[in-house]
């Protein structure tokens, strides 16, 4: 890992110094949700997805007219929802029967992608992106409802993730594809789609048996400056 973290430093570094860097802006929005190895605690009614905004800035340090090196900076939230089927006492939080506890999690994100730039002839380049995200928890939220002819909100507590033995380092893969115009001189356009599986544990939930780790997709516009 160290040397891998090494090697990828220098390739950053030399391109950075041999090539045109362009930077851009990211806003994206999708959904996140748990995912489990096996089995679900039959007190668990069901798991559901929570909404996923993220925002984040980024260069481009193109190696080849095929390959692109873009590493980032990024703020993004995790989490699932949970309905009860009996009362259940989650992060220190004692939660009645029928309610439903959605948990989440805001990180600081350090993304680096390689970017493929696939063929194309015209001024739109589509693109595909694979590589490793590292990020750090920030802070937790858990926010509880119930439903009568509406959904009314309970209570919102803020989750001690030390207290929690909550693992704050998330280190995850990301797997997209994108569209990107030229808009003017230096500048262009973008519009991609993520997908993103975790590789850690965040914590212990105390409704599920085995191990689980955070799952989501996202959608994204921006715009790229060349410097």
């Amino acid at each position: 890992m160290r040397l891998l973290l090494i090697a990828l430093l220098a390739l950053t570094t030399s391109a950075a110094l041999i090539a045109q860097t362009t930077i851009g802006l990211r806003a994206g929005y999708g959904q996140s949700a748990l995912r489990s190895g096996e089995t679900f605690d039959v007190v668990t009614e069901q798991t559901g997805w929570i909404a996923a905004p993220s925002l984040g800035v980024f260069a481009e340090l193109p190696l080849s007219d095929l390959i692109t090196l873009r590493p980032g900076l990024e703020y993004n939230r995790r989490g699932t929802s949970v309905g009860l089927t009996q009362g259940v006492d989650l992060f220190g939080v004692r939660l009645p029967v029928g309610a439903r506890a959605r948990t989440t999690f805001d990180y600081l994100e350090a993304p680096l992608l390689v970017q493929l730039n696939l063929p194309t002839e015209g001024t739109v380049q589509p693109y595909a992106l694979v590589g490793p995200s590292v990020g750090y928890a920030l802070s937790g939220k858990l926010r509880t409802s119930a439903r009568a002819l509406i959904d009314f909100r309970l209570s919102t507590t803020d989750i001690n993730l030390e207290a929690i033995n909550y693992e704050r380092l998330h280190v995850g893969l990301v797997a997209g594809a994108g569209l990107k115009a030229q808009v003017g001189i230096g500048a262009a356009l973008f519009l991609e789609a993520r997908y993103e599986h975790g590789l850690t544990q965040p914590y212990n939930v105390p409704l599920v048996r085995d191990g689980v780790g955070f799952q989501g997709w996202n959608v994204g516009v921006g715009v790229s400056f060349a410097l």
